[in-house]
């Protein structure tokens, strides 16, 4: 087989979609709770509120999808396979939180200016993108835990969709969340530091 020598460079396109299929095969309702991305005038909004020019990573999957929803008569934001997905707009308003919040009380370096918020597990359970670099990283400020677990955004969807998978999850609408066969609330193995294979 002949190689050009070009690596063909991954989008967020296909692992994102690889998400959205196992969720919606896993019984979450996407066409109620998903919101079509924004515009690249919005990205351009957000970054300069924020200060920051976000990851091409992040930039593509606004531009795919501008979070999800609440479920109509529901009270709690639906799961995306482990972690909930909030807006764009959300998204920087709990990044501002966080960053001020950090500025206040936090140790001198706890928080990196290039961090958005982008998922969150419990809304105190923080899933942020590194804008620098793309890398996914996990603060629980309560904890003080703070490590990468992700080296990108495809290679966290990628985990996700494999334990949902693995685990044979299915969502349940009366409590917006992943439960196991068994009953229990799955918490998707998301959380670990990132160890290169």
């Amino acid at each position: 087989m002949w190689s050009t020598g070009k690596v063909r460079q991954l989008t967020i396109a296909e692992p994102w979609q690889l998400v959205t299929e196992t969720a919606r095969r896993r019984g979450l309702p996407l066409d109620e709770v998903l919101r079509t991305g924004v515009s690249p005038t919005k990205l351009d909004k957000a970054e300069a509120k924020l200060g920051i020019r976000f990851h091409p990573d992040v930039r593509e999957l606004y531009g795919l999808a501008d979070g999800l929803r609440r479920i109509h008569g529901h009270n709690n934001e639906p799961s995306l396979l482990g972690f909930s997905f909030p807006g764009l707009q959300e998204a920087v308003r709990r990044t501002t939180n966080l960053r001020d919040a950090a500025e206040e009380y936090g140790p001198t370096g706890a928080w990196r200016a290039s961090w958005l918020k982008v998922f969150d597990d419990i809304d105190n359970e923080n899933f942020l993108v590194d804008c620098s670099d793309g890398s996914v990283w996990y603060v629980y400020a309560a904890a003080d835990e703070t490590y990468q677990v992700a080296p990108d955004l495809a290679t966290f969807f990628g985990v996700v969709t494999i334990a949902a998978d693995r685990n044979d999850v299915r969502y349940q609408l009366d409590g917006d969340y992943f439960e196991t066969p068994d009953g229990e609330v799955w918490e998707a193995p998301i959380k670990s530091p990132w160890r290169p294979t």
